[in-house]
């Protein structure tokens, strides 16, 4: 899979592979995907075998966005990829995430309206949740990316 490179200020640079975005910690672009229902929020669980994390909590849907794609493509693609749901998702933040590997991060929802079909590939599970049982889960086993997104959807949660 090829990503693009990206400026700080998010234009694209030049394509690189995966392997070597992580390698070179090369600055690039990232879809999130909350799945909501009601007041509550599809927290996935990773499965064991996927490379970075596995075994985290996160949010609903996620990946790269690939070379030549738009975050909104991205999008739909993660949900059907992950859950199996054909939605048009709505953008609602767009920021930086850099914890020493700089990544802009276009953060999306939809509301549940199908039943979700896991791709065991990639997801372990998961579960609906609110703001008040998200500070039950462990710590130490959520994905660095998950809390600033759902900041977005309930504000001074921690």
């Amino acid at each position: 899979m090829q990503i693009d490179v990206i400026s700080h200020l998010g234009k694209v640079l030049y394509r690189a592979t995966r392997e070597q975005v992580y390698e070179e910690l090369l600055p690039h672009r990232i879809v999130l995907i909350l799945v909501r229902e009601g007041d509550k929020i599809f927290i996935q669980k990773r499965a064991d075998c996927v490379k970075y994390l596995p075994g985290y909590y996160c949010t609903s849907a996620g990946g790269h966005v690939e070379a030549g794609e738009a975050p909104l493509d991205a999008a739909k693609r993660e949900l059907k990829e992950e859950l199996g749901l054909e939605s048009e998702p709505e953008m609602i933040a767009e920021f930086i995430f850099d914890d020493g590997h700089y990544r802009r991060i276009f953060l999306y929802q939809i509301t549940l309206r199908e039943e979700m079909q896991f791709n065991d590939k990639e997801v372990a599970g998961g579960f609906f949740i609110n703001k008040e049982e998200l500070l039950w889960l462990p710590r130490d086993r959520l994905h660095p990316q998950l809390l600033p997104c759902v900041n977005y959807i309930w504000p001074n949660l921690l």
